[in-house]
């Protein structure tokens, strides 16, 4: 089994360094994680009402809650997108200044 690597100077130490986020991409990380979640949840609402009371679609609350995940899961696929575009940005940038 191969050993971990160590740095040359401090044995103590972890030869990469960890890697750190940002307040940006932990506030969209947790936004987007959000966003699905309380779609998701609405789904399952919906199919325990349409298992349960059929007839109850027209009346309040349900129109809301069908429609937060026609609107909640596009935004929170431009929210990965965003995500995705911000820390491949950061990682290349590191990687230029690190040659």
């Amino acid at each position: 089994m191969a050993k971990p690597t160590r740095s040359t100077g401090h044995t103590r130490e972890p030869a990469d360094t960890p890697v750190t986020f940002n307040r940006t991409e932990r506030v969209l990380g947790f936004m987007i994680g959000g966003i699905f979640i309380a779609a998701f949840l609405c789904i399952a609402a919906m199919i325990v009402m349409w298992l349960t009371v059929p007839s109850a679609q027209g009346s309040m609350p349900w129109p809301v809650v069908m429609a937060i995940p026609l609107v909640g899961l596009p935004i929170g696929m431009v929210l990965v997108f965003v995500l995705l575009g911000l820390t491949w940005t950061k990682r290349a940038r590191e990687n230029r200044s690190a040659r």
